[in-house]
């Protein structure tokens, strides 16, 4: 069954996986390879059974379970396995989904800011762009290390973008971004990537991270930030701003509501906080 996992992650990519998805996608694969391993059975061999034993083993989170069946059921689909079809069949419950981390009005203000002040910092034009877009359009960070010259088209202010399964959409590009994606991309070729590292290779998602946690201690942000933290910023934010979990769906691309819902305790927050002082006014 390993002898298959190169092929499959190549498969992956060519659906443009997500890189956060995919090592998570593998590496399941690779574990359900060694329980069938260690029962002494190959992919042949491979029952309905074994791969229920291996979801539910002792100590697995409901939501890293229902990543693992996600990522078997396309491998097996993928290889056309005769369990395949049984296994599709198969429902996980739903996992409770936490309140997403995000950075507070002030931590965002305190980012910008120093973002625009700190020209000192060496790279300062890319890590503004960069962060900056990412704020304002909450793009992933596997989208934005991906993004080339010829995806930013600056007089329709829209950033093309090729998602997950290939799918293809745009973003808005507020007037600031698009002033400091300007100096990035024009005069570029077409297919030149947009970031590039010093050494004028594409930056990578860990650069990006190291980026990121360092301009948010010249911030004063004490508490750890990582990327998808400036997606879960951009989606509070159009949320606060709009009251409409509608509109942060289609902003950030969300098949479905309920992926979107985990957004809904800000609008509640803010309700809670209105009534609060409401109430101590009367």
């Amino acid at each position: 069954m390993r002898s298959h996992i190169p092929s499959f992650a190549e498969h992956l990519q060519a659906r443009h996986l997500a890189p956060g998805t995919l090592a998570p996608y593998l590496r399941e694969i690779e574990g359900l390879a060694r329980l069938i391993e260690d029962e002494g059975g190959t992919l042949d061999t491979l029952s309905l059974q074994q791969v229920t034993q291996y979801l539910v083993r002792e100590g697995r989170a409901t939501g890293t379970a229902r990543r693992a069946r996600s990522a078997i059921l396309q491998f097996l689909t993928w290889r056309k396995h005769p369990v395949a079809a049984d296994f599709a069949q198969l429902r996980m419950p739903h996992a409770h989904a936490p309140a997403p981390e995000y950075l507070g009005e002030e931590e965002e203000r305190a980012l910008r800011r120093t973002l625009k002040a700190r020209t000192d910092q060496r790279h300062h034009a890319r890590d503004r762009a960069l962060l900056s877009l990412m704020l304002d359009t909450g793009m992933r960070v596997g989208e934005v290390v991906q993004l080339q010259v010829g995806n930013v088209d600056l007089a329709e202010k829209r950033v093309r973008l090729v998602g997950k399964g290939g799918k293809q959409r745009s973003r808005f590009l507020p007037s600031e971004t698009r002033e400091l994606l300007a100096g990035l991309v024009v005069g570029q070729p077409a297919g030149a990537p947009v970031f590039l590292s010093q050494k004028d290779q594409p930056l990578c998602d860990r650069q990006v991270r190291r980026m990121l946690s360092h301009w948010a201690a010249l911030a004063g942000i004490t508490r750890p930030v990582y990327p998808h933290i400036l997606r879960h910023t951009f989606a509070t934010s159009l949320l606060k701003q709009t009251g409409n979990l509608r509109l942060v769906q289609l902003a950030l691309d969300h098949e479905s509501p309920r992926t979107t819902a985990i957004y809904a305790h800000v609008a509640n927050a803010e309700l809670e906080t209105a009534l609060e002082r409401r109430t101590k006014g009367n």
